[in-house]
């Protein structure tokens, strides 16, 4: 009697719609990591933490960048910043308008860009009839979430330049014969960041066809180096000092980046052993090196396994898989950079994650489960999970592993950018 009862559960949990499962993992973080802290205190008190990290005035990195935008048009010296050159010109506009005015544009054109790139490019790329619920529960937590709150608080724009490489990436597979167009604005985001040169990978129609492959990447790497050179040598050197001197002082708790994550860990005084923890700051690079070697497996692994199924056209998993290395691999990479991610996942997910495959059954439902629970975990902040949780970039890597292990254990049919269910 107990055998028929759990064979029946198990039946029962399994044939669940996929949408319960993730709806499940969004429920367990937000009661973690916001009704407990905010609401179920030991004060007895509702608490009100600011869980952005808060500059006065409000957009300091949109106030900056304008400022030296400024200098640029105005006394014709180019400043030393922490961005491409071309950044400098592409905000000169905004020297037009006050910073408060050219502030709440920003914050415009940021909407619309996470519109776009959420809700619009995704329904484009799977082929959707209509916005699918899953759709609309990753849009709606994604404007409520901590990385893109952050990215509205500092004036970034990572969601501009993300704009521009999702539709520089949908042109490419679906435009065909604009492609032409997809390179200027691959070329445009990354003038504007350089981390999203790992997207040119997304530009892949066919990973057998090497010869042309090499030649994209080699005819856009050319052009989008000597793009950086477009106020002369001086000003890259300057950039270049500049980054590498802040990058040593970015072990932040909001710092993605695997340089940043290594000695914080470290310094966090969770290991027992006193000579372990200085052994391990003095070798810390070594622990460095393997996280990077762990991403270029577990990427290498997911190209090989499309390679394998002969599959064209947009890939979703080399496209989740470049979000992640755009977050974690620059030495400089807040969190603001999450803001990316309801996109990355609206885009990707439905075919990741909501394919409906025979095979492993059980052990793809629990990876949809951990993917959910994972994702919503970075949708809150720092300030209110536990201090093993706190750095997100943990959570990037789990998510990279399971896409890898989802490519894994996908049907060898090609994938002919099949229309995915919107119902789902």
């Amino acid at each position: 009697m107990i055998t028929s009862f759990c064979r029946q559960l198990k039946n029962y949990l399994l044939n669940l719609p996929l949408l319960a499962w993730i709806l499940l993992g969004f429920l367990i973080p937000f009661i973690l990591f916001f009704i407990t802290p905010i609401f179920l205190g030991p004060s007895q008190t509702m608490k009100f933490t600011a869980y952005v990290p808060l500059f006065k005035p409000i957009g300091y990195d949109f106030r900056q960048v304008v400022s030296y935008s400024s200098t640029w048009l105005h006394f014709g010296t180019v400043p030393t910043t922490l961005y491409p050159p071309f950044t400098t010109i592409f905000f000169t506009p905004f020297t037009l308008v006050s910073y408060e005015t050219g502030y709440a544009i920003l914050i415009g054109i940021i909407l619309a860009c996470f519109f776009s790139t959420t809700l619009i490019i995704p329904q484009l790329i799977n082929r959707q009839k209509e916005i699918s619920a899953f759709t609309l529960l990753v849009t709606i937590t994604g404007l409520i979430s901590y990385g893109f709150q952050f990215e509205l608080e500092q004036g970034q724009w990572n969601l501009i330049a993300f704009f521009f490489s999702v539709a520089s990436i949908y042109v490419f597979h679906y435009q065909r014969k604009y492609r032409w167009l997809s390179y200027l604005l691959f070329s445009i985001s990354v003038q504007l960041k350089l981390y999203p040169a790992i997207f040119v990978f997304a530009l892949i129609d066919d990973l057998s066809d090497w010869k042309n492959n090499v030649r994209r990447f080699a005819a856009l790497g050319v052009f989008n180096i000597l793009a950086l050179f477009i106020f002369g040598l001086n000003p890259v050197i300057s950039t270049i000092d500049s980054l590498s001197k802040n990058s040593y002082h970015n072990t932040s708790l909001f710092n993605l980046a695997i340089t940043s994550f290594v000695p914080l860990m470290l310094a966090k005084g969770i290991l027992p052993h006193k000579r372990i923890i200085l052994w391990l700051i003095s070798t810390g690079w070594i622990f460095q090196l393997l996280f990077f070697a762990l991403f270029v497996f577990c990427f290498l692994v997911i190209c090989f396994h499309s390679y394998k199924r002969k599959a064209t056209g947009f890939n979703p998993y080399i496209f989740m898989a470049c979000i992640v290395g755009a977050c974690i691999i620059p030495s400089i990479s807040f969190d603001y950079k999450l803001s990316m991610l309801p996109a990355g996942i609206a885009i990707s997910m439905p075919e990741i994650l909501l394919s409906k495959e025979g095979r492993n059954r059980a052990l793809h439902t629990f990876l949809v489960f951990v993917f959910s629970l994972i994702y919503s975990s970075m949708l809150f902040s720092y300030i209110h999970k536990p201090k093993v949780l706190q750095s997100n970039f943990p959570a990037l890597m789990l998510i990279l592993i399971i896409c890898t292990i989802l490519s894994c254990i996908k049907s060898n049919k090609p994938n002919q950018n099949s229309v995915v269910d919107s119902k789902i």
